[in-house]
């Protein structure tokens, strides 16, 4: 089967995926709007595909992208919105990228530095040395495995992705708005078709937009909801307990995978679909529901009296994230509660959670006046890194100020204050 600031820091956990935008993955294009869920599934059908992808130019011969079709639009003729598809098929180095949205916010889009930054995308989109390879896996389709060992914080993947696709454009009227979004397919590049049409499928139907609702992942974008496709993502298996984990930068376009802990040679990359914390029935039910496959995952297949252990830790960790990310003067946080929930992380394989469960901790000594212990831990935090979100610069630049001057950190004795 195929595919902080301290307010964002449990989507870590939740999706295994952190962005400003909340993007999410999501399964099903149409069924997601009208109840979106934080799930993904996808895979590539072949396994050739680095060899059929755009070739990206040097970065000397860099073409400033622009819109390089003629814009058309879907217009309502009761509200005068309307939906537009944007084709750049210079968009990075060659690779094209096409959007289904208002005008509004392609005049937003065309000044993210994706499009006025000439070196943003030079090491993006170029799978020539891959860590990884196609492989099929019996009962579950095309898989990512490991040509060598990957070690926490690895890059494994970045890419830009084919479509962007405003919701609301099909909301007026699905017949039409299928048939701009097959525009924005048909005017991509040729490398790129190949690469999108080599997409799985779960349903018959338009070849299209079956590869938009089974691979597409769902999220706010300049406040409307959007769907975006990148097909290499989409190369990534499921795992309630993944060893990979993933971020979306919003102003480059780039979705990027990175280990979450040690991956040997051999050993197949796995991303989660689904809100990891979640009980065991829950997330199995949500996959069966989406996706129609019973999880044969390590977690799901370790007994009832594992599951029940686990669910009974997930339950603690969600407790622990609002009691720790609270700093109300009603707060009952205490550092011995982060060493808990980094306890629990590790218990649970939760490999991503690692540097976000130090960053609490040392925000919850400095919180006390335990200056050395904060810097213990905020050095371990960046020891672990932090690299499954947009928001890990700050977190880092955080962690650094605190090991530097950690009595002018806004957190040094706050919570003895409350006291």
């Amino acid at each position: 089967m195929a595919l902080p600031s301290l307010l964002t820091v449990l989507s870590l956990i939740y999706c295994a995926n952190a962005s400003p935008a909340d993007l999410l993955f999501q399964g099903g294009f149409c069924n997601a709007l009208e109840n979106p869920l934080p799930v993904n599934v996808s895979q590539i059908v072949e396994g050739h595909f680095q060899q059929e992808r755009a070739t990206p130019k040097p970065v000397k011969n860099w073409v400033k992208p622009s819109w390089t079709r003629k814009t058309q639009c879907l217009v309502d003729e009761n509200t005068r919105d309307s939906y537009c598809v944007y084709i750049s098929e210079s968009f990075a180095n060659g690779r094209g990228i096409s959007f289904f949205t208002t005008p509004k916010i392609a005049k937003k889009i065309i000044k993210t530095p994706a499009f006025t930054q000439p070196n943003i995308h030079s090491d993006v989109n170029d799978f020539s040395d891959a860590p990884w390879e196609i492989k099929w896996v019996p009962g579950r389709g095309n898989g990512l495995f490991a040509k060598r060992t990957l070690n926490r914080g690895d890059l494994i993947l970045a890419n830009t992705p084919l479509g962007v696709y405003n919701s609301d454009a099909f909301m007026m009227d699905f017949q039409r708005g299928y048939e701009f979004l097959r525009k924005t397919y048909d005017q991509l590049p040729d490398e790129s078709r190949k690469i999108f049409m080599k997409t799985a499928t779960h349903n018959p139907g338009d070849p299209v937009m079956e590869r938009i609702n089974t691979n597409a992942f769902a999220g706010e974008f300049e406040g409307e909801q959007h769907f975006f496709l990148y097909p290499e993502t989409a190369l990534m298996n499921h795992d309630c307990r993944p060893n990979a984990m993933y971020y979306h930068n919003t102003s480059t376009f780039v979705h990027a995978a990175h280990a979450s802990r040690t991956i040997h040679k051999g050993e197949e990359i796995t991303i989660t679909y689904i809100n990891l914390l979640q009980p065991t029935q829950d997330r199995r039910e949500t996959l069966q529901m989406i996706w129609g496959f019973d999880c044969k995952c390590s977690l799901c297949s370790s007994g009832m009296a594992a599951t029940k252990r686990s669910d009974y830790n997930i339950k603690k960790i969600t407790e622990l994230h609002h009691i720790l990310s609270d700093w109300t003067a009603a707060s009952t946080a205490t550092p011995a509660q982060a060493e808990d929930l980094l306890a629990l992380y590790e218990r649970e394989h939760l490999h991503a959670a690692r540097g976000t469960g130090h960053m609490l901790a040392s925000y919850a000594y400095n919180g006390i006046g335990n200056v050395g212990m904060a810097i213990k831990h905020a050095n371990l935090a960046l020891e672990a890194g932090m690299v499954s979100s947009e928001s890990a610069g700050d977190d880092e630049m955080q962690m650094r100020n605190l090991v530097q001057y950690p009595k002018a950190h806004w957190s040094f004795m706050r919570r003895a204050r409350m006291m």
